[in-house]
């Protein structure tokens, strides 16, 4: 059988709690596997309906049946030449009758059983372990009766996972408590154990698979890594920057607290069992066999990446929470039903990556629907109904308790985030001075990085029990400060002008905003509505008159007055498309918010995090926050750059810069440069916040006239969200095919490079500069339109 491949794979319990990272390993091996085939229950089938179909749609075949069934199991066996057993500890004594319909089968070749975890002939005292009898009974009929099937043990030690949790009231034996800084160590805390995560055991399992003449009938002995208890406690303490309370065990305390859970006949002695072989070096060797498996293995996890503490993402979902790992493994086969705790919403991947994405079709839809509703209705009245957006979004998200509330919830504040990043650039550009609208629009961008980063830091210390909620909750409470805040808030005089026709109440309200000696003749001027000015008895009595107080109460229409004029026309999303002399500006801010984007941003935002926290000691967490930080800090001081340089300036400078940092960042990749990629991400960002991240949304208000600005900022944001979308989409489809096809990493950072060179070009034939011009006519060269 020297020259027998694993083409045909069948895997019993590859939905439960190490199977699923099996399974999921096996469905993204390269190359694939010909077939994979799932054997789960009737119960299974319907409570993880949708994992399964997740797996389905990735190309794995389901057959749904009974463990204990014969005829069930030898139909299962047809055609297939490999089977993997990842049954739990409740389920081992029917490996027996897998193996013997295995041996009798005609196709089946291969048979791997459930041995991932502690290795059972490890030492002359193995034998006697009590959690070690049943696998050793499999272990006996294997060597006894097995003649033509060929074994192979996947021996992977402990799952790090589940050691780094200390159980409820089994604290003695060992383990973490991150919440509240805790950690029980044996003896002195010194003493080595081999590890293995679960997402590795998946790994192995798939590397054993491709490596068939390395591997029959062998015990392969795997670790992700060995380590002692202090250095995972050293770990914890760095990524919190505190210092943990320690409890130390002496190994006898153990030995006498375990006999007495036997004695009670309490299952939870079990794991203090294991806690203490492991201690005891039941999981050291000379040597492992990773070697064996090495060309055909992927990047194992570090403890760094293993002991990250609780992201929000895991909290949410249940997949980390107030109920411990331990305590999910005690409760499998348990009579009663468990549920999910309120402290967090049972969802599988895919729920998740549902939520996120319904935000970003919130968002589509705000930005299209906000630029000819703000040009209808106003300024601040879109802003007021954005806040209530937030509110109504954030309260649901605050409360919800399953996956279709929170997709209602996320849509709501999608479509909130999405209209305020069409509505408020634009009244940040209408009451800016003319001469720092470039400064003033770059608070934009400020207020997102603030954003981001102020969510991040909530999440670094909220992601725990259900402290997660109050991350949506502080959204409830900014978006009641927003409404508030703008009922003080005047509406733009430009649009007043512009769209109402009230040139003389417009001219009020911007004296107001800069002052009353101000000299506004020239920026009321360019609204092209005369100068606004009231007559007579009017004129000396404007100081007086609470225009504010008016404005609240006015409708749409007012009545006419002096100063008055007739409103201007507004023209819609298709219509500024339409016209030829709009288009040139929708080409121009569509494509520099696809340059926003596919120059590479979000990509690289992701990438820095796993570079860097190998370059620094932190957790990747708080690196998250450093290269907000960073992001921020550079957005700030890039702030005065477009009006002292130009917009145009500021793009292409930005553009060429990200271009060649990610030109520089997939050489440093393909060389193994650690430090020189470091310096290509800074840069990348630094870059990033010079131009493309403030100034696209500048640029949509000043290209355009005030009757286009609304649906031209729809086109641009439109623009952003399609094209974030793309990238988030395509960006590990496409590294990662590349990297199969190519080989190493990196490769796609050359497709950035290129795409920056496309943008610098696009932007220099497509974009003119808008510094220092009156209006859009001015900026395109032309004279104005009288019509």
């Amino acid at each position: 059988m020297s020259s027998f491949t694993a083409s045909k794979i069948l895997i019993f319990g590859g939905t439960g709690t190490i199977g699923r990272y099996i399974t999921t390993a096996l469905l993204r091996a390269k190359p694939a596997f010909q077939q994979l085939v799932l054997f789960t229950s009737p119960n299974s089938a319907k409570e993880k309906a949708q994992q399964l179909d997740k797996w389905k749609s990735e190309g794995l075949s389901i057959i749904v049946g009974d463990l204990t069934s014969e005829e069930d199991v030898k139909a299962a066996y047809n055609g297939v030449d490999t089977v993997i057993s990842a049954v739990g500890r409740g389920g081992l004594q029917h490996q027996i009758k897998l193996l013997q319909l295995a041996e009798a089968s005609e196709s089946v070749k291969w048979f791997l059983p459930s041995e991932f975890g502690t290795d059972i002939e490890h030492n002359n005292k193995s034998p006697n372990e009590r959690p070690h009898q049943l696998k050793l009974q499999v272990r006996k009929y294997i060597r006894e009766n097995l003649k033509r099937v060929k074994v192979t043990y996947v021996v992977t030690g402990p799952y790090f996972d589940m050691w780094v949790d200390a159980g409820s009231d089994l604290e003695v034996a060992g383990g973490f408590v991150p919440e509240k800084k805790q950690a029980y160590v044996i003896e002195d805390g010194n003493g080595k154990v081999g590890f293995c995560t679960m997402p590795d055991v998946g790994k192995f399992v798939a590397a054993t698979l491709k490596s068939p003449e390395a591997s029959f009938g062998k015990a392969l002995k795997v670790q992700s890594f060995v380590v002692t208890p202090n250095e995972v406690l050293a770990e914890y303490e760095r990524q919190t920057g505190a210092k943990w309370e320690v409890t130390k065990t002496p190994l006898d305390e153990i030995r006498a607290f375990e006999a007495k859970l036997w004695e009670e006949g309490n299952p939870r002695a079990t794991l203090v069992t294991l806690r203490r072989i492991w201690a005891e070096g039941g999981t050291l060797y000379a040597q492992n066999d990773n070697s064996v498996l090495a060309s055909k293995l992927e990047d194992l996890d570090s403890l760094e990446a293993a002991a990250e503490l609780n992201a929000p993402q895991d909290v949410i979902t249940c997949q980390k929470k107030s109920v411990s790992f331990t305590q999910k493994l005690l409760s499998i086969g348990s009579k009663t039903s468990s549920t999910a705790s309120p402290d967090c919403i049972p969802m599988t991947p895919a729920s998740f990556a549902a939520i996120s994405a319904v935000f970003t079709v919130g968002g589509l839809i705000g930005a299209l629907a906000a630029g000819p509703f703000t040009s209808r209705r106003g300024r601040r009245l879109s802003m007021q109904a954005t806040a209530l957006f937030y509110l109504l979004g954030s309260a649901i998200e605050t409360f919800a308790a399953s996956v279709p509330i929170m997709i209602v919830a996320r849509f709501l504040t999608g479509i909130g985030a999405g209209a305020s990043t069409v509505i408020v650039p634009l009244y940040i550009s209408e009451v800016a001075p003319p001469a720092k609208r470039g400064f003033f629009g770059a608070f934009t961008q400020i207020s997102i990085n603030v954003g981001i980063l102020f969510t991040q830091t909530l999440g670094y210390f909220m992601s725990h029990d259900s402290a997660w909620r109050w991350i949506f909750g502080t959204g409830v409470i900014l978006a009641l400060a927003q409404g508030l805040g703008l009922l003080v808030v005047p509406e733009s005089p430009a649009w007043t002008a512009n769209v109402r026709g009230d040139v003389a109440h417009a001219r009020r309200a911007l004296q107001r905003i800069r002052g009353k000696n101000s000299n506004i003749d020239e920026e009321v001027e360019a609204w092209g509505a005369g100068d606004g000015k009231p007559p007579g008895e009017q004129e000396r009595l404007l100081a007086a008159e609470d225009a504010e107080a008016a404005e609240a109460g006015a409708g749409l229409l007012s009545p006419s007055s002096p100063g008055s004029r007739s409103p201007k026309a507004h023209l819609g999303f298709v219509q500024v498309v339409r016209d030829p002399l709009y288009r040139p500006a929708i080409i121009a801010v569509v494509g520099i918010m696809f340059a926003q984007q596919l120059c590479g941003i979000n990509s690289i935002i992701m990438y820095s995090v796993s570079l860097l926290n190998g370059l620094l000691p932190i957790s990747s967490a708080l690196v998250t926050i450093v290269i907000s930080v960073i992001n921020l800090g550079t957005t700030i001081a890039a702030s005065p750059l477009p009006d002292r340089f130009g917009r145009k300036t500021c793009l292409l400078t930005s553009i060429i810069g990200q271009g060649s940092s990610s030109l520089a960042l997939a050489l440093a990749i393909r060389f193994g440069f650690k430090i020189m990629s470091a310096v290509a991400v800074l840069l990348f960002v630094a870059f990033f916040a010079l131009g493309l991240g403030p100034v696209p949304f500048i640029m949509a208000s000043e290209l355009v006239g005030p009757e286009a600005v609304g649906a031209t900022q729809s086109w641009a944001l439109g623009a952003s969200y399609i094209a974030t979308f793309l990238v988030a989409y395509l960006f590990p489809i496409v590294n990662q095919a590349l990297n199969d096809a190519l080989g190493g990493a990196g490769w796609v950072y050359f497709i950035f490079a290129a795409f920056a060179l496309l943008w610098a070009g696009f932007v220099t034939r497509n974009v003119p500069e808008t510094r220092g011009k009156r209006d859009a006519d001015e900026v395109w060269g032309r004279t104005r339109r009288t019509d």
